[in-house]
């Protein structure tokens, strides 16, 4: 609503200026623009602190109304500060208001320009006063007393009046929000603040990357996890320098600048753990501030052995675990019977307990392997959760032939080996992965799309696995039974389709990829768009349709990526069901295989797909010239790596390695 400037100039001259005792004051339930209780108890409260450190220095406006009272029709909020004030004692019940008084017809417009029209002032403006009241003597807490704020209130906008100049302009144009402001007056540097946001994108102008950005090289304290286990007091107390950031809720949190002094500081606490370990007997005891795995990727690992148990051990868990399987059979009866689902919880949680129990002295029956112990070694480093881990049982690579002699000379028994008087079974033989995890995600992830493209054509196969798989879950798993939801359904299914993509960069120009991505758009354009009308239409369709729409939907939630290399895939009956015959979907070349192994591995591919002959010219060349050659070896052959070939039924051992005309039979090993 818009007044001419004469209009409200002749209400103001009109309108007398005089005091009235505060009890003689009353809300106007008719002219306040501003509806009664809309404005915060902290602004109010703020207000007051503010009328009782400088008095009122703007008037309210008031119309008169009956028995000596005056309406205020604008100006509620000081009202309200007023009446706290009063309410509190800092004020005395007839404490002269300033008020301005005008004509009841003109209230309501008195109301509106008050609220509507006045101009607020500018942030920037705001910030400069606070700074110039610092200049003219005024303290930090004369401020906020006048402001009613906090302390920290003014010291964060007295920060803020701090930042370059050339960015303020900005932020006044409107071109830099106030929490980007708020990130910018973090750190004192101009020029480093001029030069961020110079740097930062158009598209991507927003307070957490700008924070990130600024705080390169800088360490948190609340979120590093050795800046958690050295502690703040204790990296200040030695001269750590760090920064805060004024704006944080969190009073505690910092960011420190001196990386090599808190890695010091952590590796001197985790010496006190070390000491212990080497005279434990490992051969050495490495102290890191972090675990970095490619330092010790190159290490074998022993595997903790089970000593036997003592008399008393043995006789603990055996009536642990006759306690356990005591609760499991109440708990069945329960759930076959729908009994007390208090007392079914009540059961499992005493099944925790003794399950605890149980661990614990399982736990305590591992143990290292003293005759081994002297080739292995240590690492004392900080966890991810902030405190001091240890990992044990590391064998180094120029160890490892003494670590074998070791294991070969140690007396054995019944397929045992002596370790200071007590029995325990050799460790398992160290080996190093033949793939990465990287690798082994990205092939598994093809084998995984491929039996998904397979699927598609076999309803028989994947209403067979649908089946199966409800069975399992409604027939076998009796406490989930127990405990089943109130759905029509509890089918549970998950679409893997992007997942496949993330992990194969490649993914998405292989062959079973098109054709699942064809054959999902296919059906999403027949499909009505809403959901509850997808019932009603397959309502409608024939049941060769209805099981095509079926077969398909199965073969979208197929799984099996895995980054460790096994005897055995959880996709293994698929795709023994399937005939799967990964040729079709995946061919050996540089980019999908041979760039990620070792020169070593590409010999060995090549020897055991063509022969040593075809091999052995590769050993002389580098990386790329193997690459090349062995990729035009490899073109004709159908080989696959272990992990892709399909275990024939019934025989684990044999596998499908090239499709049916390229079967690669590994015979058992005769019986000793």
């Amino acid at each position: 609503m818009k007044f001419s400037k004469a209009e409200i100039d002749a209400v103001i001259a009109a309108s007398p200026r005089t005091t009235v005792p505060f009890n003689k004051l009353v809300l106007s339930p008719g002219y306040q623009a501003r509806p009664a209780g809309s404005t915060s108890r902290l602004s109010v409260a703020e207000l007051a602190a503010s009328i009782k450190a400088n008095d009122l220095f703007h008037n309210l406006i008031v119309v008169k109304g009956g028995r000596g009272l005056h309406e205020v029709c604008a100006g509620g909020r000081r009202l309200e500060a007023l009446t706290l004030l009063v309410d509190n004692g800092d004020l005395p019940e007839n404490y002269p208001v300033p008020v301005m008084v005008v004509p009841a017809d003109k209230a309501l417009m008195a109301s509106l320009v008050e609220n509507v029209q006045r101009e607020a002032l500018h942030p920037a403006d705001e910030l400069v006063g606070f700074t110039r009241l610092i200049a003219e003597g005024k303290s930090v807490e004369d401020v906020a007393a006048a402001f009613g704020v906090t302390p920290l209130v003014v010291k964060r906008r007295l920060k803020l009046a701090a930042v370059s100049p050339e960015l303020m302009a900005r932020f006044r144009d409107g071109q830099i929000g106030l929490d980007c402001l708020m990130v910018l007056a973090s750190v004192d540097d101009h020029e480093k603040q001029e030069q961020t946001w110079a740097h930062l994108p158009s598209w991507n102008r927003n307070a957490d990357h700008l924070r990130r950005l600024l705080t390169q090289g800088e360490i948190e304290s609340d979120k590093d996890p050795v800046a958690r286990f050295v502690t703040i007091r204790a990296y200040e107390d030695v001269g750590g320098a760090l920064r805060r950031d004024l704006f944080s809720d969190d009073a505690a949190q910092a960011y420190l600048l001196d990386a090599g002094l808190l890695e010091r500081l952590a590796v001197e606490r985790l010496h006190e753990r070390a000491a212990p370990l080497l005279e434990g007997g490992w051969k050495w005891v490495d102290v890191r501030a972090r675990y970095v795995y490619e330092e010790y990727v190159k290490h074998g690992e022993l595997r903790k052995t089970r000593r036997a148990p003592t008399a008393d051990e043995a006789f603990e868990l055996s009536l642990l675990e006759g306690q356990q399987v005591e609760l499991h059979e109440r708990m069945e009866a329960l759930a076959d019977a729908e009994g007390d689902e208090a007392e079914y919880t009540q059961l499992e949680a005493e099944s925790e307990l003794f399950q605890a129990r149980i661990s614990a002295l399982e736990d305590a029956l591992s143990v290292w392997s003293a005759d081994l112990m002297a080739q292995a070694g240590c690492v004392v480093f900080v966890g991810q959760d902030g405190s001091a881990q240890t990992r044990c049982g590391l064998v180094r690579p120029e160890d490892r032939n003494e670590m074998v002699k070791a294991a070969r000379q140690a007396p054995k028994g019944e397929g045992t080996a002596s370790a200071g008087g007590s029995p325990v079974t050799l460790p398992a033989p160290i080996t190093r992965p033949l793939h990465s995890e990287k690798l082994m995600r990205r092939l598994t992830a093809h084998r995984v799309a491929a039996v998904q493209a397979e699927l598609i054509d076999r309803p028989d196969v994947a209403l067979a696995a649908l089946t199966a798989h409800l069975a399992v879950k409604l027939m076998k798993d009796g406490f989930r039974r127990y405990f089943a939801g109130a759905d029509a359904l509890t089918v549970s299914a998950t679409d893997t389709h992007e997942n496949l993509r993330r992990e194969a960069e490649d993914m998405v120009d292989s062959a079973a990829w098109k054709k699942l991505d064809a054959e999902r758009s296919a059906w999403v354009a027949q499909m009505p768009d809403d959901g509850p009308g997808v019932f009603a239409w397959l309502l409608d369709q024939d049941q060769p349709m209805v099981l095509r729409l079926l077969t398909f939907l199965v073969a979208s939630s197929v799984t099996g990526v895995s980054g460790t290399e096994g005897d055995k895939q959880v996709t293994d009956p698929l795709a023994q069901a399937l005939a799967l015959d990964m040729t079709r979907w995946w061919r050996v070349t540089g980019p999908s295989y041979l760039d990620h192994v070792s020169k070593a591995r590409i010999v060995e591919v090549v020897t055991e797909a063509a022969g040593a002959n075809a091999a052995s010219p590769l050993a002389s060349l580098k990386k790329d010239g193997a690459v090349s050659g062995a990729e035009q070896t490899l073109a004709g052959t159908r080989w696959l790596p272990p992990c892709l070939r399909t275990p024939i039924r019934g025989n684990p051992i044999a596998e499908v390695q090239g499709g049916e005309d390229a079967v690669t039979i590994a015979e058992a090993p005769p019986a000793a």
